[in-house]
């Protein structure tokens, strides 16, 4: 079994090969987050005290806290925990850790040192190994909250630099660039940005205005123009509905539609001799009978109380031509 040993204090870690069971058997049922001695390992270790933050076992599946099992299982995980990472939200995955227990079947267990003994570990505790890093905060805000700085101080002052050195032998300073650093120059961009903004939606409302105020005079144009058309045609129907002072009260105007059947009756009738001329008696008149079938002419009955006018009377018999002669046939008795 490795064991990982870490001291965040000096950022130093260590990684020990312990291939004795009996020393590695102390982890044995023993949970994550719990504290034991050290001194299994050595007498170097005498009075350090480890603390056990997880580990893998030798298919190489994670602890999870939480699980309180010796072995692995599998669990259905949503990303709320570790050992998931979901790429969309409300993903869920059934993947396999391992029991926050520790057993015989651990490969690798992770530790630190909560505390120091009386002699220092070398890569571990020791002096040598306490030295300032190379690299500080980056942003602003943490530098500032680094040295205590204020809001007004200049921050490019208190950026942690290294020495570096070519290979010509040349020696120069490196430093990071600090994010989220506010100069005159993001400052007058920043403002541009806003004016821009402005000046966009300035415009927007602008033309808006200006479509609505269109959209309103074509509409007022269209509707005076309708209206004008409605009063034109009502003045002309009405026109055409009086008689002229010309007329007559009891004439019709020109143009106007004549009542069906009155066109005759109202015209003037003029003064004609009246002839004498006898009713027809429609009641009295003979029904005429059908004439049998083997006459040829049917005789009409004479008109009652008229007299015979030269289109009344009866046509004259005559003669017809003499009759022909029944000529045999060809080929048939004479």
């Amino acid at each position: 079994m490795k064991i990982n040993i870490a001291y965040p204090p000096y950022r130093s870690q260590q990684l020990l090969e312990v291939d004795d069971e009996k020393k590695t058997r102390v982890f044995y049922d023993k949970r994550i987050s719990e504290e034991i001695p050290a001194d299994f390992l050595g007498d170097e270790f005498k009075g350090y005290v480890f603390k056990i933050t997880g580990g893998f076992d030798k298919q190489g599946f994670a602890m999870k806290q939480g699980v309180l099992l010796n072995h692995r299982t599998r669990l259905l995980l949503d990303g709320s925990t570790s050992h998931y990472n979901p790429k969309r939200d409300g993903c869920r995955k059934r993947k396999s850790v391992r029991g926050c227990i520790i057993g015989s079947d651990m490969s690798v267990v992770n530790v630190v040192i909560v505390k120091r003994g009386p002699a220092d570990l070398p890569k571990l505790t020791d002096k040598a190994v306490d030295r300032p890093s190379t690299r500080g905060p980056k942003r602003a805000n943490h530098i500032r909250k680094v040295w205590g700085l204020k809001k007004t101080d200049d921050v490019r002052q208190y950026v942690v630099r290294r020495k570096v050195t070519t290979k010509t032998g040349k020696e120069y300073f490196k430093s990071p660039k600090i994010q989220r650093l506010i100069t005159p120059a993001v400052r007058h961009h920043k403002q541009r940005r806003i004016t821009l903004k402005k000046r966009r939606y300035e415009k927007s409302l602008k033309e808006a205005s200006d479509y609505n105020q269109l959209i309103a005079s074509l509409r007022e144009s269209k509707r005076s123009a309708l209206l004008s058309k409605r009063r034109e045609l009502r003045s002309a129907t009405k026109s055409t509905s009086k008689p002229d002072s010309t007329q007559a009260k009891g004439q019709p105007a020109k143009g106007a539609a004549k009542p069906a059947g009155q066109g005759k009756k109202d015209a003037p009738k003029k003064d004609t001799p009246k002839k004498d001329t006898p009713k027809k008696d429609v009641g009295q008149q003979p029904k005429k009978e059908a004439p049998p079938k083997g006459d040829v002419q049917a005789k009409k009955p004479a008109a009652q109380h008229k007299k015979d006018t030269p289109a009344q009377q009866p046509k004259k018999d005559v003669p017809k031509g003499p009759a022909k002669k029944d000529t045999p046939k060809k080929g048939g008795k004479k």
